[in-house]
């Protein structure tokens, strides 16, 4: 082959892999040359560089290539190696700067191991706002993989439909390992569907406001803690003279639709959350409520009254926020402890330079409320259509261990649903993932339920609505409501 065919169901990173075996095998580079870099290839095919990473991590790890830090991945001094032929594990994982580092991690260590099966680990690298479609497709056309790594609200709607193994139905012969002993609560029943639990979940995030921790200092503010408080910020920073010593575009930045897909709920239904209303409760719809209303009433304002937040974030996609945030662009943004990495790298900054810059509070709170944090978090599960899921188990075991994997979890700042994982790994941390662990007690998991990802693009339409329209705040919440009623085939109340 000599291009990448985007249209093909076969992953990019393994056309990339094939491509260059056969560019080394036709003599294009020779043994000791340095083939090109990262961005080069990324530059040669139009893709991202998560799939290349990918690529040249599978065949640098078959002894393929040789990477030198600062120098290069260069083709090696002998053969082609033959290709492992341990028994193969497809996996997909979602495209984010962690992930494949995490599962390098687990796969050398399984495979170091003699006395377990060796193994050959094949990764799909998804794009988190097309991850569910495209997993989704891969089971109704016969080549799921075998383990998946996926947001825990997609869980109750990939149970219910039949796609997941429960893990306690492979886990019954084993009476020395309980997967539900040391997690948090808030994550198990985020991770259940019918009283069984359908995913191991192996991170926890928490929504939070970032803020820049050395400009407050400089300007003599404190983080908000209620809307009024963000508001006062925020106005401060949008004086003229303000924004111009920082070259600031704008105070305050958030994903504001559907363009932001899932961030946009994960960030904004605390806002909804903190002025007590909710989406479901108890089978029943009860969006439409007061609180909601005075929420989106106030998410609206924060635009088109006060000026504080860009008039173009409708287009905002899950990353634009941390991606302003980092280069300087906004004094606050409301998003996830997820992006603690992604925010480290693209800012460049490194250890306690990070943590002087950079702050972090729970999403402000209607005034007179109690805060609340929406908990989120990546899983573990076992499709049905692997052959070995007995194997999948064992491996999930090790991918659960924080001997295993807790250096890659420590240094790409993420937190372990277990708390005993993370007090394992609480030495030398950079940023808030200590932080997480006090946002829980603020906080909430969104809606497991099977039909989640269409309410969630209710919700998403429902602020994008309120934030970008004239339509009167009451008519697009009960609209909402009307319309999760109708997905969710539960009753919707009216307060």
């Amino acid at each position: 082959m000599t291009t990448i065919d985007r249209a093909s169901p076969v992953p990019i990173y393994y056309q990339l892999e094939t491509l260059i075996r056969e560019q080394i095998e036709s003599g294009l580079w020779r043994p000791g040359e340095r083939i090109p870099t990262e961005n080069e290839f990324c530059e040669q095919h139009a893709i991202s560089r998560a799939p290349v990473r990918q690529a040249l991590s599978d065949l640098a790890s078959e002894g393929v290539l040789v990477r030198r830090p600062g120098l290069g991945t260069f083709v090696n001094h002998v053969t082609l190696a033959p290709v492992f032929t341990g028994a193969p594990v497809q996996t997909m994982i979602m495209e984010l700067s962690h992930w494949s580092q995490v599962w390098e991690q687990i796969s050398r260590a399984w495979n170091a191991d003699p006395s377990r099966q060796p193994v050959a680990f094949k990764s799909e690298v998804v794009s988190p706002n097309a991850f569910y479609d495209r997993l989704t497709s891969a089971v109704g056309s016969g080549t799921a993989p075998d383990v998946a790594v996926v947001d825990s609200v997609w869980v109750a709607g990939l149970a219910r439909s039949g796609f997941l193994y429960a893990l306690e139905d492979l886990t019954a012969q084993d009476n020395h390992y309980s997967f539900t002993q040391d997690l948090y609560p808030a994550m198990v029943g985020a991770n259940s569907f019918n009283g069984k639990l359908y995913a191991l979940p192996c991170t926890v995030d928490a929504s939070l406001l970032w803020y820049r921790k050395d400009w407050f200092v400089q300007e003599g503010l404190i983080p908000p803690r209620d809307w009024n408080d963000l508001v006062e910020v925020a106005r401060h920073f949008l004086q003229p003279h303000v924004r111009e010593r920082y070259g600031l575009t704008f105070p305050l930045g958030f994903p504001a639709g559907l363009s932001g897909g899932e961030a946009t709920v994960y960030t904004l239904l605390p806002f909804v959350w903190s002025a007590g209303a909710d989406v479901c409760d108890c089978g029943r719809v009860v969006l439409d409520h007061p609180g909601t209303r005075r929420a989106l009433a106030f998410l609206r304002d924060l635009r088109s009254v006060d000026g504080l937040v860009d008039p173009e974030a409708i287009s905002y996609g899950p990353d634009t926020v941390p991606q302003l945030f980092a280069r300087g662009k906004l004094a606050m943004a409301l998003g996830g402890s997820y992006e603690a990495a992604n925010l480290r790298e693209w800012s460049g900054w490194r250890g306690s330079e990070f943590s002087e810059r950079v702050g972090s509070v729970v999403t402000p709170a209607a005034p007179g409320a109690t805060p609340v944090a929406t908990l989120g978090g990546v899983s573990y599960v076992v499709l049905r259509q692997s052959q070995r899921p007995t194997l999948m188990m064992q491996l999930l075991q090790v991918a659960s261990d924080a001997r295993v994997v807790g250096n890659a979890y420590r240094s790409v700042l993420l937190a372990s649903a277990s708390p005993s994982f993370n007090s394992a790994i609480s030495g030398g941390r950079e940023l808030p993932l200590d932080a997480v662990e006090q946002m829980i007690a603020f906080g909430r998991a969104r809606p497991a339920i099977p039909d989640y990802v269409k309410i969630s693009r209710q919700l998403q339409a429902m602020f994008q609505a309120a934030l970008f329209t004239s339509t009167a705040v009451e008519d697009i919440v009960h609209r909402t409501a009307e319309f999760i009623s109708v997905i969710s085939e539960c009753p919707c109340v009216v307060h």
